[in-house]
């Protein structure tokens, strides 16, 4: 869980990625991407806060693997992420997730994909995650 608000910044069909943002304020030194890459299916609201990113079960799973009309054979390369905890809140089916962190002082824009110094607090690919 990522306590802090995220909207969504920018959806790239061309290069399949979406990225949230959490612009850093008076009580978080740190801008907060998370960027979302091989981006197949998302249903998204404008904003989450928190950002909570969850694994999806099985059924909620293969529903959006149909949704996004993955055939057979690749649908072991994607996660399937909600991203709350209430109805409705929205799902993204990527092959990988990423966390990065900027300093507000170290990058005038902080809202590129991976930006000049970003760290990385967290990667989740399909094979980090039980089936």
């Amino acid at each position: 869980m990522l306590d802090r608000r995220f909207r969504v910044w920018r959806y790239g069909v061309s290069h399949s990625e979406l990225l949230l943002h959490a612009h850093a304020d008076t009580t978080h030194l740190e801008h907060l991407n998370v960027l979302f890459e091989d981006v197949r299916a998302v249903k998204l609201r404008s904003s989450y806060q928190p950002l909570i990113l969850a694994p999806a079960g099985n059924l909620v799973r293969d529903d959006i693997l149909a949704f996004a009309d993955v055939p057979q054979q690749h649908r072991l390369r994607y996660l399937s992420l909600t991203l709350s905890t209430e109805p409705e809140a929205g799902f993204v089916l990527c092959a990988r997730v990423t966390v990065l962190a900027l300093d507000k002082t170290n990058d005038p824009n902080p809202i590129r994909s991976w930006p000049d110094g970003a760290r990385v607090l967290h990667t989740l690919r399909r094979d980090d995650q039980v089936s």
